[in-house]
Parts: C-alpha cells; structure tokens; sequence
C-alpha cells in the first residue's frame, strides 16, 4: 500500500494554505520521484544527438541544411523555456501550475519521437510506396519531428526543473539537484550503452532499425518517468483573488524582460557564471569526437598503418564515444558521492561529521579543473591522453549539471525568506503585544471564505494563494538562467566558424605531408579558448563563495 508523506512547501508558497505539499511514498524514494523524469529527457537528447544526424543525411540532406534543422534545439531553449516558465508561473490549473504542461509536452515528444523513428512508414500513410513524393514527405516529416522534439523537451525540463524548485525547501535543493544530475548522468550512460547493442536483433518486434527500436524504447521512458512524477507529487493548487485576471500571453512575455532587470544580484551572478561557463562546455560536448578522431587520424600517419577513410573515421568516432562514456561514468560517481561533502547556506546549521566545502566553492574549482583539462591539451599528442583529460573533464560536468541549479534555487527561496520576514517585522501592530495570537481583522477569514468557494469541487487541503514573491516566478527565473546557457551556443557557433576556417586545411584529417600530420586540430583552439572562458567563471564564482 502506498503511504503519503508531507513534504513542506519551499518558502513563499506557505501563503494561504491548508496542507502542505505531499510526495507519496516512502521517504527515502521522494527525490528519486521528484526527478526520475529527467532519465527520460537525458536519453531522448541522447538518442537524438546520435542517430539523428545521420539519419537526416541518409535522407538526402546536406550538411549546411542539417546544421540548420539542429538550431532547433538553441532556439527553443531561448524561447520555450522562458514562455513556458512564465505561463506555469500564472497558472491556476485545478491539476496544479506544472503538471499541465509536464504532461502536454511529455505527449507532444512522444508522438514526435514515434514519427522521428518510423517517418517513412507515416509518409508512406499519405504517398504511398517507392516515389519521389514519398522521399520529399518523408524529409519534411523528420524536420519536423525534431523541431517537435526540441520544443517540447526543452517545456518538461523546464517544468522538471521549476517543480524542484516549487516542491522542496531551501535546505534540501543541493539534494535534490544532485538527484536531477545524477538522473541526467544515468541517462546519458544509458544512452551511450545501449547505442553500442545491436537493437534490431535484440527487440525485432519494436523495428528493424536502431532508430526506430531506440524511439519506442524512449517514449516509454519519457512517459513512465513522467506520469510516476504526476501521480505521485501532489501540487498545491493556487488561487487568486476573485477580482484577479490572468494577464494576456503579450504581458507575461513582457514580464521575462522585467524580471531580467530585477533580478537579485546573486541570480544575476549564476547567470554570468553560466554564460561563461558554457562558452567553454558548448566546444567539448559538441566537438570531442572530432578531436580524438584527428588524433586516431594523425597516430595512423605517424606509423604508417593503412587503413581506408571510412575505417578511420569509424574508429575514431568509437573512441570519440568511448571517452564521453568514460566521462559519463565519472560524472555519475560524482554526482553519487559529492553531495555528501557539500554545504549550502541554508544547512550550515545542520550537525554533520563529514567536513563540508560551501557549494559555491566547489562550483568554482569545477571551473579551475575543467580549465585546466583544456589547457592540458597543448601537452597530449595521443588518444589515450585525450581520453584522459575528457573522462577527468566529467567531475566538472557532474558539477555543472548540479551547483548552478541548487544554488539558483536556494537564491530563489532565501531572497524570498527574507522578504517575508520584513513583511512579518511591518505587521508587528496587527498582532497582539506579546507578539502572537490572531490579527486583529476578520479580513482574512473573508478571504479565506471567498478562496474556498472558487473551486468547490476540490478538496479544501491542496490550496495555496498566489504570491508575489520570486518563488512565485520559478519558472520564468529558470528560463532567464536557460537563456544564459543558449546565447553562448550561438556565439561558439560562430566562433568555430572563423576557427575552422583559419586553421584548418585538406590535409586535417590525415593530411598530405609530413608538416599537415604534425598539426594540431583546428577543434584544439577551441578548446584552448574554453580554458580562458572557465577562468572567467572561476572568478566570478569565486567571489559568490567569499
């Protein structure tokens, strides 16, 4: 039998209220429930990444279009997030402000993974077999199920990521970040895996290729993950006053632009520090591949095997795979074991036995470390070496999928403790003189009265009352935070750009002397620059924990 247990409400959302929050289930699996949704969204990325560029190639597509259809994925980071952020803010849904638009966009990227894996099938349902009419359909279909994918994945992480924030309290967001992290950790293992196995063979019934096997086998994630989340977490339903209205869709995305403007300083801190931080991140996670692939190219020319292109950018791609699964690996044990030794301001007044750094610190030494892997690079010339200082790179990555967003959320629920402390020192003359006892008015018996009759045919003990605070705006702050991590996407875009052109020459890849084999990788200056970028952060970082 399942048993409920309450979990408080994070600070600011105490309010008008008749219970607290509640996560059903015992409560050591409360975290794992919170978060178990991301497994799904990491894997989908995962799958998406992997097989979807060459399955667009395979479909007739050039490069240069290719890169195109993958703007998808900044672009609905810059513009999903905050919307959909800002729109659940609002929300008075009787079902909750999050689960709403956790389930609408779980379903969307369902559909459009399923079309993603079996397009020509779906085209097939219009066209009909073996025409060119099917072969244009079937493109168009794939553009757009990605475009689908994107846009609606980038909607759940952000409701993933603001229902942490709505759920727990201050003290417990390291936690559980750490599980969020460790959930995307997992699922890009996951990922990695079972991309190595020969899936057609293994689940026949589910496809004959990987991709359309994969698609399934995600959906089901996604979805399970998902609806266990919606089940299980209780939502407080606000309500506002009978007099309110909702402000139209033009004035909540106006209200992203004010928030930007208003933000306290220590969130505008995170920010920039993610805005440097991921100047540098964007090049690894986008180029490692390409990297170690040079090196396996530039070892075969130095020792003179032969061996034919394609057997060599097969190979170097596996090791290329080889190493962020390595990296993957080591960024899971990390999000495992360091939590433990971490301390933020809102639990440096629990006891502990275990010597404890200040999470910011260790978001700062991240940055020193990662910083140090890319400068390592002038001094590794082999594959093994790389894959060194790219597995290693995984303790930083482990750091940066959990510090920011923990110490984004206790800035949230902290700033707002504060407001509603100084609230409570202005309405001293409303309480009795010893400090205590009910206020003086029967107003809030009014409100509570006329809050009750809104929505009759809900139980009376899972409403809360809309509030003004930063909490209340969770959602739009994550989307400010996420816009921060996408812009540099467009700015290493460009940067890789002018790079490739300066550096590299037809004779990259194995090249056709002696002094193009000795060259290092156009993609190395790239990540020489992200060492500069990770300083930056470093600094700003550093002085967030003084």
């Amino acid at each position: 039998m399942t048993v409920g247990f309450e979990l408080p409400l994070a600070e600011g959302h105490t309010g008008i209220q008749h219970s607290a929050a509640r996560i059903l289930g015992p409560r050591w699996a409360h975290l794992p429930i919170l978060t178990i949704g991301l497994l799904g969204v990491q894997i989908l990325w995962s799958v998406e990444m992997a097989y979807a560029p060459p399955y667009l190639l395979s479909l007739g597509l050039s490069k240069s279009a290719m890169a195109m259809v993958f703007l998808a994925g900044p672009l609905s980071g810059l513009v999903v997030q905050p919307v959909v952020g800002v729109l659940a803010d609002n929300s008075t849904s009787r079902w909750g402000r999050r689960r709403p638009y956790m389930l609408i966009g779980c379903t969307l990227c369902a559909a459009s993974m399923l079309v993603l894996g079996y397009t020509r099938q779906v085209a097939i349902i219009f066209t009909g077999r073996a025409n060119h009419v099917n072969d244009l359909v079937t493109r168009w279909l794939a553009v757009l199920a990605i475009y689908v994918i994107d846009f609606s994945v980038n909607a759940v992480q952000a409701v993933d990521r603001a229902l942490l924030v709505d759920i727990l309290p201050s003290e417990m967001q390291a936690s559980g970040n750490a599980w969020a992290a460790a959930m995307l950790g997992l699922g890009s293992l996951v990922g990695f895996f079972v991309g190595n196995l020969n899936l057609p063979e293994l689940l026949p019934f589910l496809g004959s290729s990987e991709l359309q096997v994969l698609s399934v086998l995600v959906v089901v994630l996604i979805m399970t993950g998902h609806l266990t989340t919606a089940v299980l977490v209780r939502e407080g339903v606000v309500v506002t006053a009978p007099d309110h209205q909702r402000p139209s869709l033009r004035a909540e995305i106006q209200q992203i632009f004010a928030s930007m403007r208003t933000l306290p300083r220590g969130i505008k801190q995170i920010c920039m520090v993610q805005f440097f931080a991921w100047l540098g991140w964007f090049p690894v996670l986008l180029y490692t591949t390409t990297y170690i692939s040079d090196l396996y190219a530039r070892s075969l020319w130095a020792t003179s095997v032969l061996q034919t292109p394609t057997e060599i950018a097969e190979e170097g791609t596996r090791l290329g795979s080889r190493a962020l699964f390595f990296s993957a690996i080591l960024a899971l044990l990390t999000n495992l074991v360091l939590p433990a030794f971490a301390s933020t301001s809102s639990s440096k007044s629990v006891k502990s036995s275990i010597p404890k750094l200040p999470l910011p610190t260790i978001w700062a030494l991240s940055h020193l470390l990662f910083g140090a892997c890319m400068l390592a690079t002038f001094a590794v010339s082999s594959v093994s070496g790389a894959m060194l200082i790219i597995s290693i790179a995984g303790v930083s990555w482990a750091v940066a999928q959990w510090a920011p967003f923990a110490l984004l959320a206790e800035a949230i629920l902290t700033n707002e403790t504060n407001r509603d402390s100084r609230l409570n020192r202005e309405m001293d003359p409303l309480l009795d003189a010893d400090g205590v006892g009910e206020p003086q008015s029967a107003d809030l018996t009014d409100e509570l009265e006329r809050l009750d009759m809104r929505l009759p045919s809900l139980p009376t003990d899972n409403v809360v009352e809309a509030k003004d605070g930063l909490s209340s705006k969770a959602g739009v702050i994550l989307g400010i935070h996420n816009i921060c991590i996408v812009i540099p996407q467009f700015l290493v875009t460009i940067l890789c750009a002018v790079v490739f052109a300066l550096f590299d020459s037809d004779g990259a890849s194995g090249g056709a002397n002696d002094s193009e084999a000795t060259k290092p990788s156009s993609v190395v200056y790239v990540f020489r620059l992200g060492a500069v970028w990770s300083f930056v952060a470093f600094i700003i970082s550093r002085r967030m924990a003084q």
